[in-house]
């Protein structure tokens, strides 16, 4: 774990006043190292897609940053049900607030911690008119939570809510190939196929690519089961994202005044990709937002 704690790397950022106590209410294992929580929440508690939680967990002063990964509908009470967030945590033993995160089921079932929103990483973009973008890419890289759980949170939301929806979505996700070799363990990747698999209307163009590092050219890369129809929107790679793949994913530069991108990764690869996009011929550099997470 970085030696510079969550609320120093985040002290330049919007955060709310005052804690929140909320439930743990439900714990899914994804697999050995990563389990998803479910956190309910007084009525009206709202943020928006994109931002982190200050979590406070009990016996421990130091709080955890942990990206929520739910959408703003998921958060409202519904049909007698009550609202929800959801937070990706992964197995760290050095990082105390996910080390109680990671205690036995049975131990936190049904514990109160207390929570606080924050982050500036967010849909809608500041300063920019959603009706505005006509091409909205999104580039995730790193092995963990950390680097997709907060575009998964934008993706869900926009998905969810249609009229947001821009004319073209891409979606750039580099990260390890799996040592089981199977896909499906990577977060998120089945809910991504989901998302993109939805023809919600005619006019929109999805592509999602998923570059796989370390992994051998020898062999031909396992794949998931897609419907026909959707074969065109999703692309496989064995290699590393090049410069040139971004500057594919945000168009023409005739026409990348409506574009809009967001990259979160660990600190070198967003300060490189931040840097080859906002450099790109038409791009403006407001259009650009980066989170950087170590």
């Amino acid at each position: 774990m970085s030696s510079t704690s969550h609320q120093e790397r985040t002290a330049a950022e919007q955060r709310e006043a005052n804690l929140h106590q909320v439930k743990v209410s439900q714990i899914n294992q994804v697999n050995d190292t990563i389990r998803l929580l479910r956190l309910s929440i007084p009525p009206a508690k709202q943020f928006r897609p994109g931002q982190w939680l200050d979590v406070y967990v009990p016996g421990i002063r130091q709080a955890g940053g942990f990206t929520i990964t739910s959408t703003p509908l998921d958060a409202t009470y519904r049909c007698h049900e009550a609202g929800y967030l959801e937070l990706a945590i992964q197995k760290s033993p050095n990082n105390p607030p996910a080390a109680w995160l990671w205690r036995p089921e049975k131990e936190i079932l049904g514990s109160d911690i207390l929570i606080r929103v924050g982050g500036n990483f967010v849909w809608p973009p500041p300063r920019v008119d959603p009706a505005s973008i006509k091409r909205l890419v999104f580039v995730a890289g790193g092995v963990g939570v950390k680097f997709s759980s907060p575009l998964m949170s934008i993706l869900s939301h926009l998905h969810k809510t249609t009229n947001q929806l821009p004319e073209h979505l891409e979606l750039l996700y580099t990260t390890r190939l799996p040592p089981s070799a199977n896909l499906h363990t990577i977060l998120f990747v089945d809910r991504i196929h989901k998302l993109f698999q939805q023809n919600l209307n005619h006019h929109n163009h999805k592509k999602f690519k998923l570059f796989l590092t370390q992994a051998s050219r020898d062999e031909e890369p396992p794949s998931l089961s897609w419907p026909a129809s959707t074969e065109g929107s999703r692309q496989t790679f064995r290699r590393r994202m090049s410069h040139g793949d971004l500057l594919d994913a945000i168009g023409h530069p005739s026409g990348r005044g409506g574009t809009v991108v967001y990259v979160c990764g660990p600190p070198g690869m967003t300060d490189e990709f931040v840097g080859v996009l906002r450099g790109a011929e038409g791009m403006e550099e407001g259009r650009v937002l980066c989170e950087k997470w170590w």
